[in-house]
């Protein structure tokens, strides 16, 4: 099921999930502003970007929307309330994602950006949990 100009469904849901409830129940899993923001990426830096599926020769599955029990990340992860991405691209390094959105801090912020993550190299974790300001925080 596509749900913008660049992304599918299958790409923000674990594929497990996706099976077990299929595309209509599992599109209510999602936060329709990960989806955006993920979009917004796309259209800005002009690259593809790899949330869950292949890239550089390595399967990601829980990239977007995580199962409840898996051990991967925190124990209440944004990931599991379909609020949160793992971005990945070639020729991006995180670093300079992180140094554009601090340098362009309103354009993301107005997509719903709310956190990212700071400590990670080959990916970019962003988010939009609530939060009560309307700040970006770097985790």
């Amino acid at each position: 099921m596509k749900l913008t100009k660049n992304f599918y469904l299958h790409e923000f849901i674990n594929p497990d999930i996706l099976k077990w409830y299929g595309n209509t129940v599992s599109l209510g899993f999602i936060d329709n502003r990960i989806v955006d923001i993920a979009q917004f990426f796309r259209d800005r830096f002009g690259k593809p970007i790899v949330i869950n599926g292949e890239f550089l020769g390595i399967t990601f599955t829980e990239s977007g929307l995580r199962k409840f029990n898996t051990q991967t990340g925190a124990i209440m992860s944004q990931h599991k309330f379909g609020r949160a991405v793992d971005l990945k691209w070639e020729g991006m390094d995180a670093d300079e994602v992180r140094a554009d959105i601090i340098n362009n801090y309103e354009k993301f912020r107005s997509k719903g950006l709310t956190t990212v993550e700071k400590d990670t190299d080959t990916w970019i974790h962003v988010d939009c949990r609530f939060t009560k300001d309307n700040l970006i925080r770097f985790v």
